[in-house]
C-alpha cells in the first residue's frame, strides 16, 4: 500500500510537538518516519524493518503503557519474523510495502483519529493480503 506524503522530519517534528506537547522521543520518531518513507518505495527490506519497528515501538510509548507497548513490539516483531521469509523470496519488493508511517503520522497529529485509524486498518488489511499472495493457497 503505498500513501503519498511528503513532509520533512522537521514538519513531522513540529506537528507531533503540536498534539502531544513535549514529550521525549519525538525527534526519533520523526527520524524513524523519514527513513522508513524512504526504505519502503524502494523495496528495501532491510532498512525498513528496522525503522518499522523503531516507529511503531516510539508511537506506542507516546501513549505512556509501557505493557501495551511491549506488547505491541512483540506481536510486530513476531509478524515480521513470519513474514520475512515470503518476502524474501521476491527479487522486488518496490511498492509493495506500507508507506503509510508520515500519513498516520499527520492523522494523529491533526486529531484525525478515524483517518488514522483507517490507515492501520488498511495497513492491517493490505498486510495480510501481501503475505497471503506470497504465501500461496496452501498458507491459510
Amino acid at each position: 500500500m503505498e500513501v503519498e506524503w511528503k513532509a520533512t522530519p522537521r514538519q513531522v517534528r513540529t506537528d507531533l510537538h503540536r498534539a502531544f506537547g513535549e514529550v521525549r522521543g519525538l525527534g526519533r520518531l520523526a527520524d524513524h518516519v523519514d527513513a522508513a518513507a524512504r526504505a519502503a518505495p524502494a523495496g528495501d527490506l532491510n532498512v525498513l524493518i528496522g525503522y518499522d519497528l523503531r516507529f511503531w515501538q516510539e508511537l506506542c510509548a507516546l501513549f505512556g503503557n509501557p505493557y501495551l507497548s511491549d506488547f505491541a513490539y512483540r506481536l510486530r516483531l513476531q509478524s515480521w519474523v513470519c513474514s520475512v521469509p515470503y518476502l524474501r523470496r521476491q527479487s522486488d519488493l518496490r511498492g509493495r510495502l506500507w508507506t503509510g508511517h508520515g500519513a498516520l503520522i499527520d492523522a494523529l497529529a491533526h486529531q484525525r483519529y478515524p483517518e488514522a485509524q483507517a490507515i492501520i486498518a488498511a495497513y492491517n488489511a493490505d498486510s495480510l493480503a501481501l503475505i497471503e499472495e506470497l504465501a500461496g493457497p496452501d498458507a491459510r
